[in-house]
């Protein structure tokens, strides 16, 4: 009797190994990473928004000769990558929520553009300039394609659960190349963002399918930490990329 109870236990056992997964098993245990990696750049770049509100008018401060804070009528942001100190001890106030780890694995960084000629850096406040915030992260390879280089099921269900079709939310992407010094090598010429709506919007209109995707200032594009990091002419990495526009004051 007990050899036939041996028998039955290992029998079960052998037969369990040809049990199918729970066809939920992806939703429940890897995307959930993904999401985890996603919301980071969320978080941080609704902090960095929240920074730049609180330095536009009317709540922009600045000191004045006897130390007293008083209202400023122009932004009091610079461009460049906002360190975290300025979004956790910044005039006393704390952007981030309480809790947060800042790893590093996202940047944000303000870009302000002249309207008029979109590959020149202009004066934060000067009112023909247009503001940008740009929050960016390297996605890991993880999370990629191993025969297109971009992101796989997983990762584009997440940010699609996160964020839905924003056509401000995506990977930046090459639309045109120009070719460089005459070397035969090409380099990036104009990025544009490739979203989650993107499959929707360019049914049936392949041709014009950079068009219908969110052209990124030239100036952007080219220079600062972005270029360096997700302009696939300087990195070989792939991003994953939030961008907001910003008026030179609020309730104007």
């Amino acid at each position: 009797m007990y050899i036939w109870v041996i028998l039955a236990t290992f029998m079960v056992a052998l037969y369990s190994f040809n049990l199918a997964y729970r066809s939920d098993l992806r939703s429940v245990q890897i995307e959930p990473v993904a999401r985890a990696l996603i919301s980071k750049l969320i978080i941080k770049q609704q902090a960095a928004a929240k920074y730049v509100k609180a330095n536009t008018p009317p709540y922009a401060q600045i000191s004045a000769e006897d130390g007293t804070s008083m209202a400023s009528d122009t932004v009091t942001y610079g461009p460049g990558i906002i360190a975290t100190d300025q979004l956790t001890q910044s005039k006393g106030v704390t952007y981030l929520p309480f809790g947060f780890k800042d790893d590093g694995t996202v940047t944000t960084e303000i870009y302000c553009v002249d309207k008029n000629n979109p590959d020149t850096a202009a004066d934060c406040g000067n009112e023909n300039a247009s503001r940008y915030l740009v929050s960016y992260m390297v996605i890991p390879q993880r999370w990629l394609n191993v025969r297109t280089g971009m992101p796989n099921n997983d990762f584009n269900r997440a940010v699609q659960e996160l964020i839905g079709n924003d056509s401000t939310f995506g990977y930046p992407i090459c639309k045109d190349y120009i070719e460089n010094n005459g070397s035969g090598s090409k380099k990036c010429d104009q990025l544009v963002i490739k979203s989650r709506g993107d499959a929707e919007a360019i049914a049936g209109n392949e041709e014009n399918m950079a068009d219908l995707m969110f052209q990124l200032p030239v100036y952007i594009s080219k220079n600062g930490g972005f270029a360096r990091t997700c302009n696939d002419s300087q990195s070989d990495d792939l991003c994953l990329m939030n961008i907001c526009e910003f008026k030179a004051k609020y309730y104007k």
